[in-house]
């Protein structure tokens, strides 16, 4: 399948990636992403809107990024404008990447085979995107840890179980992260650090939160994200961080077993969980969740059981044992073949386009 250009919104660093992965380093094409305030004004661009479109949050993803460190200037270049398109240098854990980024005239007069909508709110507009502007190219979109149906859509990468509609083709699939999210073994037993971006704000999140930090005063909690108290960990520290974890913390009421419980997996690192939110959200990872073998589910115990189950887990050569396990249950995902799959997908895709 050879592909040149792909056109993507963008909301999550580790998402992507994922894509950069997918579409530029096993599909060859060039992936670009939006910039610049006309994407805004011209209604195809409402990532702010739940945050009142505070101009901060504008700029946060149409704006270009701050200038990289002098350090990473000599060495990588800063952003440049070539041929029309930015291009971003951007770093997961010790790698760095090119993103590339495109103003809206300069995306009216290039040709794409695909134009990608990941934020929900976008299945409308992007749909539009591609109705008025370029038709010829094939409309998907991608849904990930939210209980999301698609209007638009046709085609769709589904990351979770979320039953599609009637004539929607779609194909399930794990998003790729970087290989750095490997086993290590733990040096830590008795830390445990949450990736949760706004814990606090949820109530729910925070009751669960600080009734397990009150209740195991002997563990290191560590509470990190944008509004955490210890706060946010960037793309290119996230393999570290979790692998300097002895747990991690991933009771979240809205869609559990996203990306960092993938990678906590991946890492060897088990989760503290509440699976009847990974089922109520229909999160694809949730098939991983096991109990006592690569996350403590905090469903199946009263509070003080689980307390003892944490202590007991927290021994080191219960530990060590723990994070063994976890690792392995994790090797039931293969990219390789999932990507065989969304090959034959997205030339399903095209050809009926």
């Amino acid at each position: 399948m050879k592909l040149s250009n792909v056109f993507c919104d963008f909301h999550h660093g580790d998402l992507w990636y994922s894509l950069h992965l997918l579409f530029e380093k096993r599909l060859g094409a060039n992936l670009a992403r939006p910039c610049g305030y006309e994407w805004f004004e011209k209604g195809f661009w409402k990532i702010a809107e739940p945050y009142g479109n505070a101009p901060d949050t504008i700029q946060q993803y149409l704006g270009l990024p701050p200038k990289p460190s002098q350090h990473d200037v000599q060495k990588y270049g800063e952003a440049q404008l070539i041929d029309g398109v930015y291009h971003i240098p951007c770093k997961v854990s010790n790698e760095w990447y090119i993103q590339k980024a495109i103003t809206f005239d300069r995306f009216l007069e290039m040709d794409f085979d695909f134009i990608v909508a990941t934020y929900h709110g976008h299945d409308e507009p992007y749909a539009r995107l591609v109705k008025e502007y370029k038709p010829s190219a094939t409309y998907i979109e991608q849904i990930g840890n939210v209980l999301v149906r698609p209007k638009y859509a046709k085609y769709v990468l589904l990351a979770t179980n979320e039953p599609m509609p009637e004539g929607v083709e779609y194909v399930k699939y794990h998003p790729e992260h970087h290989r750095d999210y490997t086993y290590a073994p733990p040096t830590n037993h008795n830390v445990v650090k949450s990736f949760i971006n706004c814990l606090p704000q949820s109530p729910t999140n925070a009751f669960w939160w600080s009734e397990y930090e009150r209740s195991l005063p002997e563990l290191t909690w560590k509470m990190h994200g944008i509004v955490g108290r210890d706060g946010a960990v960037s793309n290119d520290m996230m393999p570290e961080a979790i692998k300097g974890s002895s747990f991690v913390w991933h009771v979240k009421d809205t869609g559990c077993c996203g990306f960092v419980a993938r990678q906590a997996l991946a890492c060897g690192r088990p989760l503290i969980v509440k699976r009847s939110f990974a089922v109520a959200y229909r999160t694809l990872s949730r098939d991983f969740l096991v109990d006592s073998v690569n996350c403590i589910d905090l469903d199946l115990g009263t509070k003080e059981e689980n307390v003892q189950k944490i202590r007991y887990f927290s021994k080191p050569d219960n530990h060590v044992e723990l994070c063994k396990s976890t690792a392995e249950s994790f090797k039931g995902v293969n990219f390789d073949r999932e990507f065989e799959e969304i090959k034959a997908f997205l030339e399903r895709a095209r050809s009926n386009a």
